[in-house]
C-alpha cells in the first residue's frame, strides 16, 4: 500500500500511456524513486471462449495522460495481481 500512496498521493502525478499489446493498455507513472508500469485489461475471455470488452473498463476515457489518482482502481488491481512493476 505504500507504493499506492506514493503513486497517487501527489495530485500532480500523471499516468502516461506507454503501449498497447495483447489486450492490455500499459501506463507508466514516474515518482521520485523510479518509474512504475501497470496494465489496464481491455478484453476478457467469456465462459464460451469468445472475447469481449472488459467489464472493468467502466466509463473512463483512456487518454495519453491521465491523473494518477484517476487510475487508482487499475493500480490497486495491478498491486493485487502483482502486475505493477518498477521498470526504472
Amino acid at each position: 500500500m505504500e507504493v499506492l500512496k506514493k503513486l497517487v498521493m501527489n495530485r500532480e502525478n500523471v499516468a502516461a500511456m506507454s503501449h498497447y499489446t495483447a489486450g492490455n493498455l500499459y501506463y507508466t507513472i514516474t515518482i521520485e524513486d523510479g518509474v512504475y508500469q501497470f496494465p489496464v485489461e481491455t478484453v476478457e475471455e467469456n465462459t464460451d471462449g469468445t472475447i469481449s470488452l472488459s467489464s472493468d473498463l467502466g466509463t473512463i476515457s483512456f487518454d495519453a495522460e491521465i491523473k494518477a489518482a484517476t487510475m487508482m482502481r487499475y493500480i490497486r488491481k495491478a498491486i493485487k495481481n502483482e502486475t505493477l512493476i518498477k521498470i526504472k
